[in-house]
């Protein structure tokens, strides 16, 4: 058996990895991999949220809400201690923009402690207080907060405790910063 230690870094603030291969009978395998539980994420939001009326769909005559803003989050340990997000929405003729500020993220009880894995995937539920323009407007709605490949950032409002005020969305983003 031969093991090889690879390691590689990204030096565009992404995470270093470490890995351990070993090679059986020319098959090489993973032996043991890395998952973070202490990491800052950061990036920007950038969504267009779609509401097509049942009775026809015609995406020329559907109402669009363009999303841009911020987000940032810090694990250490497992343990949340930083989560932010703030964003405009501005519906696409220009009536009633407004800025989502989302804060307070809690885990569900359940929830095993947080980690971002070695592919830099995370997925995490738990609850969030959502405001518009500062007012409360939903304390502790549940969510569910994923980073796809620490590339691609979302977050999922519960549209129940939303008032179907995202449109049965998720709020997309991307990832600037991972350390």
């Amino acid at each position: 058996m031969v093991c090889l230690l690879l390691h590689s870094s990204i030096y565009n603030e992404r995470l270093s990895t470490l890995m351990v291969f070993s090679q059986t009978e020319g098959t090489p395998q993973i032996t043991s991999s890395h998952s973070y539980d202490s990491f800052s994420a950061m990036g920007t939001i950038s969504s267009l949220v779609i509401t097509v009326p049942e009775a026809e769909f015609n995406i020329t005559n559907a109402f669009k809400v363009i999303l841009t803003g911020e987000w940032n989050l810090s694990v250490v340990n497992g343990t949340m201690t930083n989560f932010a997000i703030n964003f405009l929405a501005s519906p696409m003729d220009g009536s009633k923009p407004h800025i989502h500020q989302m804060t307070r993220f809690k885990p569900h009880a359940d929830e095993k402690p947080i980690e971002l894995t070695e592919d830099e995937n995370l997925e995490v539920k738990g609850t969030a207080d959502i405001k518009i323009n500062g007012i409360a407007m939903w304390k502790r709605a549940d969510v569910s907060i994923s980073i796809s490949k620490g590339n691609v950032f979302s977050i999922d409002p519960d549209d129940n405790d939303t008032g179907n005020h995202f449109g049965n969305q998720s709020v997309y983003g991307v990832v600037t910063r991972l350390i």
